[in-house]
């Protein structure tokens, strides 16, 4: 990458030398920090669903990129998750097989009067192979937030809600085989750095999000539709989570508490991915100074946190299975609810939402994030996955100054 990067740098006469030398040791300080991250305990996280745990190999970038997921069946293995490890996301759990239906692309229909989510729901349905059912709407939930709908006519149990192709969700090989930064990613997953799975979509999209904001064609970021409708920010559509915290809020709050350890390790994890995109980012995205990248990651990791989906995949061979989390526009929109009246379908090429039993008109669809049991994941661990306590509408720093029996 560096010997890639000086030899573009030497054939433009927009860089100086000064210039030249100062990308080559950013991106040196990028592996360094690397090698660095793979030696420490800090964020070594184990996600689970895995029923192998593949070992540390060595491996060309070629070898990397042909090791594409076998699918047993046309439909992917779904992740069994039991609510541990960082970063396992909204589980994709799988129905049964139904009768498969007509699924034509949708017609162009607002779906909401929210701009940000018109803006994603046009951007979605410029692809051919997406369906929008016109009985969707998108609207602010009484849990906070917005949330999905049956609009005035509501669905029938097993109707297809919409479809997603896959090319629109934000995966690790977008991460991968991204031209700028790609092949560092690609070190971090053959060194397996702690949490690398969280480290390549959230870095990615943090990268992504800079350099969008600097650009005035914004086409030119393939999923820029999709980032204005999610929060970057602390505050934004109500968003809040321990990441965002100062120190001195974790350590007056949750100091006695039950999610202080994890609190911690997950902020340790993001400072460790903030030094390193520091030094990828800093070659890649004009000016973008330490803080704009600190707020950046911070908040790329709470958005892959709170909102990323986790699937099982299986290597080429066979004999390595390893969980995957994406971001999957629109379903992302959903509600969570241990009762869920929607079930998700994963295939190769796109994802599907269907109906669980029948839907009133004018009902809010939920999907389940996580199993809510104590054994799977403890609400006080809820608050700092996915930044809420589900069935709780009782403010988190009310409970914690109260010394709630979630937290203590």
């Amino acid at each position: 990458s560096t010997q890639r990067t000086l030899s573009t740098a030497l054939t433009s006469p927009k860089l100086g030398y000064n210039r030249i030398m100062m990308a080559v040791l950013l991106l040196l300080s990028a592996v360094v920090t690397l090698l660095l991250l793979q030696s420490t305990e800090v964020g070594a996280f184990v996600f689970v669903g895995s029923t192998h745990r593949q070992q540390p190999r060595s491996c060309s970038t070629s070898i990397l990129f042909a090791k594409k997921k076998k699918k047993a069946t046309q439909q992917r293995r779904t992740a069994a998750i039991a609510g541990k490890g960082f970063g396992v996301g909204k589980s994709l759990t799988t129905p049964n097989p139904q009768q498969q239906q007509s699924l034509k692309p949708s017609a162009l229909i607002a779906h909401t009067e929210s701009q940000m989510h018109a803006t994603l729901i046009q951007w979605l349905q410029e692809h051919p192979t997406t369906f929008i059912s016109p009985k969707f709407t998108i609207k602010q939930s009484k849990l906070g937030g917005y949330g999905g709908f049956s609009s005035t006519s509501g669905f029938a149990d097993g109707e297809l809600i919409f479809r997603i192709p896959r090319e629109c969700c934000v995966t690790q090989d977008d991460a991968l085989r991204d031209i700028t930064c790609g092949e560092i990613f690609q070190l971090a997953k053959i060194k397996r750095v702690p949490s690398y799975q969280m480290l390549l979509l959230s870095g990615f999209i943090a990268k992504e999000y800079l350099l969008s904001k600097r650009m005035k064609d914004k086409s030119a970021i393939k999923h820029w539709s999709y980032f204005q409708s999610i929060p970057w920010v602390q505050n934004q559509l109500g968003q809040d989570h321990v990441i965002f915290w100062s120190q001195e809020k974790v350590e007056s709050l949750l100091g006695e508490s039950l999610a202080y350890n994890d609190a911690l390790l997950i902020r340790k994890t993001v400072d460790s991915a903030i030094r390193l995109m520091k030094d990828v980012i800093q070659p890649i995205v004009e000016n973008a100074d330490d803080e704009e990248i600190e707020e950046a990651v911070k908040g790329a990791f709470v958005i892959c946190l709170s909102r990323s989906f986790a699937e099982e995949v299986e290597s080429d061979d066979g004999t390595t299975v390893e969980i995957e989390n994406a971001l999957l526009p629109l379903l992302d929109v959903l509600q969570h609810s241990n009762d869920p009246n929607t079930s998700l379908e994963s295939y190769d090429d796109y994802i599907l939402l269907r109906a669980r039993g029948d839907i009133s008109a004018d009902e809010e669809l939920f999907h389940c994030y996580q199993e809510e049991r104590d054994d799977v994941i403890p609400k006080h661990k809820f608050f700092t996955r996915y930044g809420f306590i589900p069935g709780v509408r009782a403010q988190v720093v009310e409970l914690l100054e109260n010394k709630s029996s979630i937290f203590f």
